[in-house]
């Protein structure tokens, strides 16, 4: 592969760092590219892959490496493509999914696009993940070798002509394997911890309610009610709810409840978490690595959410780009707006955007 150029994403942590010194080793030209997400002003308390501290350290990683370092300014596409439609997601009382939104249109949209102004081949990333081409020459994606740090669920999305132009080179390994790779090669980064994905929580408590005051939005408050509709307490606005939350309900009551579902201004719980639980969902904005037709039903397995133990189900392509599972058994907190993701084994077949249950 030499003289093949690659596009690294480096984050400034760990991980983007060992698979960009992979890259060199192998031969590749490589060249590190930091996607600035955030204006300086916010990192200063929360220092973080998308801000300073995590250029100045992607910075020093491609200085011992050797290679060339860009700061991509993606501030205003970020805001746009990712931050505002979380909040108008919140806003309706639905959980989006920013992380999963960002990887398909950010860092493998935008970072695709910037790789074909500098002439790149590929774009590599730090995540846990696999790719493999099967046998009708579909690139697919796969789950990282690290079930711990698996993070096909996240990139789900990413289409096949995308798919063909990455490269995982942690998929393979295990975590522990990464830090004693960077140790022994040197790296700035190897004891950088990871990142626990709050840099933008601030001051303001939760995500949601940072989206808020970043777009000045309205909060829609109401009511929080038991199953028998019966009003428990008022509540300071939905986009402060997610369905299966249990804690920062803020009822002031003995009883534990559970947020069961969100329609209009009104919250309902329950103090049965079996309630929480659905054996159906609806997906739209359905992305799949093989083309089924109205009607057609796959066996699979799904996970609807990150950490979620995948369960077994069967997926029915609706068309129109919506699409529905039954779940074998039933699956907790199947919350309107976030990622229901296809699996076969390890392999992913595709995503979609829950939007009811």
């Amino acid at each position: 592969m030499q003289n093949k150029r690659v596009i690294a994403a480096m984050s400034g942590g760990v991980d983007s760092s060992a698979a960009a010194a992979m890259l060199v080793e192998q031969g590749y030209d490589v060249i590190g590219v930091t996607m600035k997400l955030r204006e300086c002003s916010e990192t200063e308390e929360s220092p973080s892959c998308c801000g300073v501290d995590g250029i100045l350290k992607a910075s020093a990683a491609c200085a011992k490496l050797g290679i060339r370092h860009y700061v991509y300014d993606c501030i205003k596409d970020f805001e746009e493509m990712i931050l505002k439609p979380a909040w108008e997601e919140y806003s309706n009382g639905r959980t989006p999914s920013p992380c999963l939104n960002c990887n398909e249109k950010v860092k493998f949209g935008l970072l695709m696009k910037f790789a074909d102004e500098l002439g790149a081949d590929y774009i590599a990333t730090g995540h846990y993940s696999r790719t493999v081409t099967d046998e009708n020459g579909v690139t697919c994606l796969m789950r990282g070798q690290d079930k711990n740090k698996d993070q096909s669920y996240f990139l789900a999305g990413l289409t096949r002509e995308q798919l063909k132009r990455v490269l995982f080179p942690l998929g393979e390994m295990v975590k522990p394997q990464v830090r004693e790779y960077a140790r022994t090669h040197d790296i700035p980064s190897a004891e950088t911890p990871d990142s626990q994905d709050a840099c933008l929580v601030g001051a303001f408590g939760s995500f949601s309610e940072m989206l808020r005051h970043r777009f000045s939005g309205v909060a829609l408050k109401g009511d929080v009610v038991d199953e028998q509709g019966v009003k428990i307490a008022p509540h300071e606005g939905i986009h402060r709810f997610t369905v299966g939350q249990r804690r920062g309900l803020n009822l002031n009551t003995h009883k534990t409840y559970w947020v069961k579902n969100i329609s209009g201004n009104t919250v309902t719980v329950t103090d049965n978490s079996e309630n929480v639980f659905g054996n159906f969902l609806i997906a739209d904005n359905m992305s799949t690595v093989y083309e089924y037709a109205e009607g057609e039903t796959v066996r699979c397995q799904v996970q609807v959410r990150y950490r979620q133990k995948p369960v077994s189900g069967t997926y029915t392509c609706l068309g129109g780009g919506k699409g529905s599972v039954v779940f074998d058994e039933p699956v907790s907190a199947i919350a309107p707006g976030q990622a229901v993701v296809l699996f076969d084994g390890e392999k992913v077949l595709g995503r979609g955007r829950i939007i009811s249950s």
